[in-house]
């Protein structure tokens, strides 16, 4: 009940946005999705069948900006999450993958948080929302950026807590390294044609994240470079180093954008790394085993936008291994991932996914999935 009290709070603050214009800065969303699921094990395995799961839900999320002074702002935020149908799997093995209403029924503070910003220097203290490299959610602590992003910045930030809520996922992490918290630094410099971005996280005696990525864009082509690296520290538990590197060329033609790569993950996978919300990371919404140990992954991307109408094409392949459960070596695994989205109007749009994923029958973990979604989506903003 609470989800749909919230729902209907952003709705009605939407509709009211006309007479705020002039103290609030507004961002809101509001998305109906639905999904259905289909796994199918190795053929001959009748404890994995073919078996179908499926729900809808309506997800929000608002964002509210109110200026104290020209410097000073106070940012509030507020995402909701109901289920409306489901469907689940029977099969065990299914379940352990895939969240259900149980989980995914939330209404929480995504942002809270005092602000100031002259242009140069930017001081943040609550909860606030990120999107960085291996980083994404919200995020309770401190952070400090000097700098432009379109010229030369760094960012420094300590936070203690970590959440996040998506229509399909959540995810929520109390007091990190017993209040100890995680700190981070990332510096960006943008110089046309270049754009290096350098970061490193360090949970005190547990684990160091560390890296970055190169861009050249110049005219209709670009590279892409990057690298990441994760540490065991003394305290950690899980004591593998992981690494993850990724590059690939793209060109862009009129309304046409072509992008052709490669990744490597390293020979402990990716566990550690995509703690914290880096579900999103890489090429594929399946993600195609990319996190998978010595997954050596290809993919190609394509594109095509107009003011309408956006299509969208990624299609890939990985050979892996399989070292911590079961010895095995040289496993593929194919994805096929298609979307197509329209813009109804300004504010209303909707897309469809189809995400085809076929794995090695030897591989004793992954089973082959199909997964089709539709959303439908109302967006606003005033500024």
């Amino acid at each position: 009940m609470q989800v749909l009290y919230l729902v209907v709070l952003l709705w009605c603050t939407t509709l009211l946005s006309a007479s705020l214009l002039h103290t609030l800065d507004i961002d809101t969303t509001m998305i109906l999705h639905n999904e259905s699921e289909q796994m199918k094990g190795r053929d001959g395995d009748d404890t994995l069948p073919k078996e179908r799961n499926s729900y809808s839900t309506l997800y929000a999320q608002l964002l509210l900006d109110y200026d104290i002074t020209e410097d000073i702002f106070l940012s509030v935020g507020a995402k909701a999450n109901g289920i409306i149908t489901e469907d689940t799997y029977t099969t065990p093995q299914y379940l352990r993958g895939k969240m259900n209403s149980d989980l995914l029924n939330r209404a929480l503070i995504s942002e809270a948080s005092m602000n100031y910003d002259n242009g140069v220097l930017a001081l943040v203290a609550g909860r606030q929302s990120v999107d960085y490299d291996w980083l994404l959610g919200s995020v309770d602590g401190f952070l400090a950026m000097a700098g432009s992003d379109e010229s030369l910045s760094m960012r420094l930030f300590w936070f203690q807590d970590y959440t996040i809520l998506q229509y399909n996922y959540y995810a929520k992490i109390k007091d990190i390294n017993e209040n100890k918290g995680m700190y981070g630094a990332i510096v960006k410099i943008n110089h046309e044609p270049v754009d290096i971005s350098l970061f490193s996280y360090y949970v005190q005696d547990l684990r160091h994240i560390f890296g970055g990525h190169f861009n050249l864009i110049y005219d209709r082509f670009g590279m892409n470079i990057s690298y990441s690296e994760a540490r065991a520290l003394s305290l950690a538990s899980y004591h593998y180093d992981e690494s993850f590197f990724n590059m690939s060329l793209e060109f862009l033609y009129r309304q046409h954008y072509v992008e052709t790569g490669f990744s490597q993950t390293g020979k402990n996978g990716l566990l550690a790394m995509i703690q914290m919300g880096s579900f999103m990371f890489g090429q594929f919404y399946l993600s195609n085993q990319v996190d998978r140990e010595n997954a050596l992954n290809g993919f190609m991307k394509y594109i095509y936008a107009n003011r309408q109408w956006r299509f969208e094409c990624i299609g890939g392949m990985t050979q892996y291994d399989n070292n911590f459960v079961r010895v095995a070596k040289r496993l593929y695994a194919y994805e096929l991932d298609l979307y197509l989205k329209y813009k109804i109007s300004a504010e209303f749009s909707a897309d469809v996914g189809v995400m085809l994923m076929d794995v090695d029958e030897h591989d004793p973990l992954q089973v082959d999935q199909n997964l089709f979604m539709l959303n439908l989506v109302y967006s606003y903003e005033n500024y």
